[in-house]
């Protein structure tokens, strides 16, 4: 029995008329009488009464048949119709992961709301991780997209999209003494103490050190935090500075200040991650909506 069998019936039923049916299918009549009689068959029940003046009725074994093949009908077409839909990437599950950052810099979000408004039926999931956590995730194929730190270069299989950058800060406890001043020079950070983040997430962030100190100079740090709230933490507990993306500032608490770093601006490189060869119609579609939303800077 295949589906076209369930709406000969349908259409038999709904009109209780072969001809009207098969005009309703457009289709001979006699090709519809064959198709139900070889239904009754194979079903080997009688579904309908026909009378010598074309009047049509359902039997007791049609009327519960009928109550039954309506939803097998709905229930096909749901499924006929999920099908195409996810083929076009209009349904489904993407799995997006983000280091705190990309949150507080509103980039999670507006993924969200362009994905709610264009793509109703895609379910974004997001996870907070680090960037290194991310690289692995994605490789391996449990997450599917990752807003982190842009890298040189990326495992082979995955590539990025550069979404913009952030510039970076000085973060401090508010009794520091540098705190009194609005600009820091890479002279007066030769000889501070810094807290950084753990190597397994830092991807650079030696680098960003570095960069605003005095050429040669070997930063002091101090103590290693996972993530930007245990740095952030550790410089509200006045462990040390941290050089921190600009969009942190707007969570830290009021014991810690964030200050410029004096000279031309240095950037931290933001990047949305992907597989190269990515299968879901239902990712390409959510990145697609992440090229339309961020301009290249």
């Amino acid at each position: 029995m295949e589906v076209r069998h369930l709406r000969y019936f349908t259409a038999v039923a709904s009109e209780l008329h072969f001809a009207r049916a098969a005009e309703r299918l457009n289709i001979a009549p006699p090709t519809l009488s064959a198709q139900i009689k070889w239904l009754e068959s194979y079903l080997g029940v009688t579904l309908f009464i026909r009378s010598t003046k074309r009047k049509v009725e359902l039997t007791f074994a049609g009327q519960q048949f009928q109550k039954r093949e309506l939803a097998l009908i709905e229930g096909f077409e749901q499924a006929e119709r999920f099908a195409r839909e996810a083929a076009r990437g209009e349904v489904g599950d993407v799995r997006l992961g983000y280091i705190f950052a990309a949150a507080t810099a509103g980039y999670i979000k507006r993924v969200i709301e362009h994905s709610r408004r264009t793509l109703p039926n895609v379910s974004v999931h997001i996870h907070r991780m680090e960037t290194v956590p991310q690289i692995r995730a994605i490789s391996s194929g449990s997450l599917d997209l990752g807003f982190m730190r842009g890298l040189d270069s990326y495992p082979s299989g995955v590539t990025a999209l550069e979404i913009g950058r952030q510039r970076f800060s000085l973060a401090m406890h508010r009794d520091h003494p540098l705190a009194k001043q609005k600009q820091i020079t890479a002279a007066a950070l030769a000889k501070q103490k810094f807290v950084a983040y753990e190597l397994d997430s830092e991807m650079g962030f030696w680098r960003n050190i570095t960069a605003v100190l005095p050429p040669g100079t070997i930063p002091q740090i101090v103590q290693r935090a996972p993530d930007a709230i245990s740095l952030l933490t550790l410089v509200s507990a006045n462990v040390g500075i941290a050089v921190i993306q600009e969009s942190l500032k707007t969570i830290v608490d009021a014991s810690v200040v964030v200050r410029n770093i004096a000279g031309p601006p240095k950037y931290f490189k933001n990047a949305v991650v992907y597989r190269a060869n990515e299968p879901s119609p239902a990712v390409r579609a959510v990145l697609k909506i992440i090229r339309g939303a961020f301009a290249s800077p």
